[in-house]
């Protein structure tokens, strides 16, 4: 097994991977006034008819109700969702997606087609599919971690 001092260390290269689509995602989507982590729920929005409760949304992309509650709070401030009070729970809202934000994650998602394209160029599909198999194995492992608190 490589040592963690090592760059072509598979976990590191896998992190450092993901920080750089990260990176250049949110340079794409500054001219929308958007970053990745909130595009991502008006995506889940599109995905579920317009409207989901936000402790489903949570679940749905991996946040806590707290850092929720952050993006949603930019979301709403800039007119891209709406909370609507939650009709079988008082306590809890569903977060609507606004026509604005379906019409902001229509264009953005032309953008990213081509951004899409650009990293998986020269990548066959042999190699996707084994670099997914990979990933998910990875994340079973990290899943099935034990980890003392």
């Amino acid at each position: 097994m490589a040592t963690c001092d090592n760059e072509d260390h598979l976990p590191r290269m896998v992190y450092d991977t993901a920080i750089m689509l990260q990176g250049r995602a949110d340079r794409i989507l500054r001219p929308f006034d958007l970053t990745l982590e909130q595009l991502h729920p008006l995506k889940l929005l599109t995905l579920h008819g317009g409207r989901v409760g936000q402790k489903d949304l949570c679940g749905l992309a991996g946040k806590t109700p707290a850092n929720m509650t952050r993006i949603i709070d930019r979301l709403a401030k800039k007119g891209l969702v709406e909370r609507v009070p939650d009709p079988d729970d008082r306590r809890a809202y569903i977060i609507v997606i606004t026509e604005a934000g379906e019409e902001l994650v229509d264009r953005v998602v032309q953008v990213f087609e081509s951004y899409t394209e650009a990293i998986m160029a020269g990548i066959g599909g042999d190699e996707e599919e084994a670099c997914r198999l990979v990933l998910r194995r990875l994340q079973e492992n990290v899943n099935n971690l034990e980890i003392e608190e």
